[in-house]
């Protein structure tokens, strides 16, 4: 792609190929919208993904970020129709041949994901499974379907995880659980996704968006989006450190700077007058700083 024009001009373009953006009261609905192949994952799909999660990032009215799939599934991974699938992928995803080597395109969407200002969350509205799991994993929470069943199931295909889903589930899960599902391939259900610590929620397959969409109108009504930008960043940060006087340190930093803000003033001010908030919009200077 051409990064001489936006990413706006580059959706219009492609017309969305393969995927849904609109913003309604503040949150970004992405969907993967390849209902007839259950969102099988395509490159074009993940470019635009992270075509969709750059434009959601930038835009000062977005505060919180939904990605689901459109028909009965999230996304059952790559859309496989042969042996040469792969390769050919491959050899078409000309962005992730780099001059330090080749970045698959789900790894890339989880890099965006980290060094999001805004928070993300996965309505999983049925399967995910491959790459339908990896994207998932690489979002804050994870509101999922009872029916939804889930698989890491690359070894099973001759290949091996992706999405930088090794680094992501021994976080989520534990190394034991991440190490059985990476390694096994086998296909889990939403119950075991729960009880792991990968699903954030489990709700009635017909409510998923709604529940995510509840679950996104606190960024919206309640929560600073400066403040929710930065604490991601400690999240995100924290693994770096060996000792929690790090982590503390960083905290403590972050915290000093921000006690002054006008954030920090209406924070106090609308609890002690009981009124709901009305925060400044999001500070990109702020996180940038970090």
């Amino acid at each position: 792609m051409s990064f001489t024009e936006s990413p706006e001009e580059i959706m219009k373009q492609r017309e969305y190929m393969d995927v849904t953006y609109a913003v309604t009261g503040g949150v970004a609905t992405i969907t993967l919208d390849a209902p007839d192949r259950l969102n099988g994952m395509r490159v074009a799909m993940l470019e635009n993904v992270l075509i969709a999660l750059n434009r959601a990032d930038r835009d000062p009215a977005v505060r919180a970020v939904i990605v689901t799939g459109a028909g009965s599934a999230f996304s059952v991974g790559a859309a496989l129709d042969g042996p040469e699938t792969l390769t050919k992928a491959l050899d078409e995803d000309v962005a992730g041949h780099t001059p330090t080597g080749y970045r698959e395109p789900a790894g890339r969407i989880s890099e965006r994901l980290v060094a999001m200002q805004k928070p993300v969350i996965a309505a999983i509205n049925g399967h995910a499974i491959g790459g339908g799991a990896t994207i998932a994993a690489g979002m804050d929470v994870r509101i999922v379907s009872s029916a939804a069943k889930f698989g890491f199931v690359f070894t099973r295909r001759g290949v091996v995880p992706e999405g930088a889903s090794s680094w992501f589930l021994p976080r989520l899960v534990g190394l034991g659980r991440a190490t059985d599902w990476l390694l096994s391939g086998r296909v889990f259900d939403a119950d075991e996704a729960l009880q792991s610590g990968f699903a954030t929620q489990v709700v009635a397959p017909d409510q998923v968006l709604a529940a995510a969409h509840s679950y996104a109108a606190q960024f919206v009504h309640d929560t600073s989006p400066t403040s929710v930008a930065l604490t991601r960043r400690l999240l995100a940060s924290q693994w770096l450190h060996s000792h929690p006087a790090a982590a503390a340190a960083d905290e403590s930093r972050t915290y000093a700077s921000r006690v002054d803000s006008a954030d920090a003033h209406e924070g106090i001010n609308s609890f002690l007058e009981r009124r709901p908030p009305v925060f400044p919009p999001l500070d990109p200077t702020a996180a940038a700083r970090f």
